[in-house]
């Protein structure tokens, strides 16, 4: 089996009907069905069972949106999004760890960019999810939500180039 490798990914909404509506030009699916089932599909064409996941949050919406999250390959570490509300024994199902925020050497996971101050000192980069399709003009900010990388996890060496 091959090296494990390291990726991140951020804001997969499985479940999530509207999303179709707010990002139909990057998710031109018919239906959340359709959706969930192609970014799975997309996701284990990448990422083997022995890699590693930084989900950057906002994982999936309503009751049973978690469902899927078992057929997904790799070892999940989960920073919680703004729409990640539900109880953590939900989480834990899935993620191996859970945080608000991670601090990888000097780069901050988060699922909110941070602010600029926080990048002039203490970290180089910040890697992030929220923004979907839009995107901060500042090379120290890497937008991983979906949308950016062809809804699909990218691994963590590229978006360090």
């Amino acid at each position: 089996m091959a090296n494990p490798r390291i990726f991140v990914t951020s804001d997969t909404h499985f479940g999530h009907r509207r999303i179709l509506e707010f990002e139909k030009e990057n998710r031109p699916y018919k239906t959340i069905e359709e959706h969930d089932r192609d970014l799975i599909a997309r996701w284990n064409s990448v990422v083997n069972p022995n890699d590693t996941v930084w989900h950057l949050g906002d994982v999936f919406f309503g009751k049973e949106g978690h469902l899927v999250l078992g057929e997904l390959n790799g070892y999940k570490k989960l920073i919680l999004g703004n729409h990640d509300h539900f109880p953590l024994e939900v989480y834990q199902k899935y993620f191996s760890k859970i945080y608000g925020c991670f601090v990888l050497g000097k780069v901050l996971l988060s699922h909110v960019p941070v602010h600029p101050g926080q990048l002039e000192f203490r970290f180089r980069r910040n890697l992030h999810g929220h923004m979907h399709s839009k995107k901060i003009d500042d090379d120290r900010y890497v937008n991983c939500s979906m949308e950016h990388w062809n809804l699909t996890p990218v691994l963590l060496a590229k978006v360090m180039q």
